[in-house]
């Protein structure tokens, strides 16, 4: 008997402890297994060290394991899938991409002591080691840990300002992003064009053209959040603009497994999968 197609097995969007998630890659693939996912890509902002541990993860559990990276830019982030991970120039150019971040970590504790909390880079490499990214809701839940608040609450008192500082201009761009996923071997999709202002501007009819002109393949319609921007008007683009430029529509779940997330039910695996076909399509796209 021939297996059915395009049943939603498949979840392309989910991180480890190898950027800003909370549980090893191993443990992230065992709870997609638990939920039945049989396609899965781990895919760790600015980060390949987890795939190898994903991908030896999936041969014993059964499910089939795409290597992947999520890459922050100045306006959205980047999906990449079927990337040459292995790739010691790929490796070198990520290892770049994590130094702007070493950068802007130790610009947010530098900004939030100014508030009179004392804490040093020191203190968050050692509570995250060995996460090779570190990020700022690092520094975040650090201070959640050691009793300054809520992890949503102690984000809006320090990020909002914070981020609107030049130093995030360091960050590449979604154009860049996009040629360094397809110059090592990847399938570029863009990820969660709603969250941000800049992020929504990118899928307005000129933005959009010059990034399929530079080779975007994918467009991701759900990454399992409530948030309001994500709205009916947003999703219609979306799904005119995949089918005006023949872009695959991809989804996941964009678990971090962290306790926020867990309490208000978003960006739950196993709940916001996309079609097992959308492998496949993904790798015709491959160059």
């Amino acid at each position: 008997m021939n297996k059915k197609l395009n049943i939603k097995n498949t979840d392309l969007h989910t991180h480890s402890i190898y950027s800003d998630g909370v549980l090893l890659p191993k443990e992230v693939v065992k709870e997609a297994k638990k939920k039945g996912i049989e396609n899965f890509s781990l895919t760790d902002h600015n980060s390949l060290g987890g795939i190898e541990e994903a991908i030896n993860a999936g041969k014993i559990l059964g499910v089939k394991v795409i290597p992947g990276i999520e890459i922050r830019a100045k306006e959205d982030e980047v999906l990449g899938y079927f990337i040459d991970y292995q790739n010691p120039a790929f490796k070198k150019e990520v290892k770049k991409l994590q130094d702007v971040y070493t950068k802007i970590v130790k610009f947010v504790i530098k900004e939030i002591n100014k508030s009179g909390i004392k804490i040093s880079y020191r203190d968050i490499l050692k509570e995250y080691y060995p996460n090779t990214n570190l990020m700022e809701i690092h520094v975040i839940r650090y201070l959640n840990k050691i009793g300054y608040g809520e992890v949503r609450d102690l984000w809006k008192k320090h990020m909002v300002d914070i981020w609107k500082s030049p130093i995030y201009s360091e960050e590449i761009s979604v154009a860049d992003a996009i040629k360094l996923i397809i110059k090592h071997g990847g399938v570029p999709v863009l990820a969660h064009p709603w969250v941000e202002p800049s992020s929504k501007e990118l899928l307005s009819d000129k933005n959009f053209e010059e990034l399929v002109k530079g080779g975007l393949q994918g467009i991701e319609i759900d990454n399992g959040d409530r948030d309001e921007r994500r709205d009916d008007g947003t999703l219609k683009k979306i799904n005119f603009l995949a089918e005006k430029y023949n872009l695959v529509i991809t989804s996941g779940s964009d678990f971090h497994g962290d306790k926020k997330s867990m309490e208000l039910k978003i960006h739950q695996i196993g709940e916001h999968n996309c079609e097992d076909g959308v492998i496949e399509k993904l790798k015709l796209r491959k160059k």
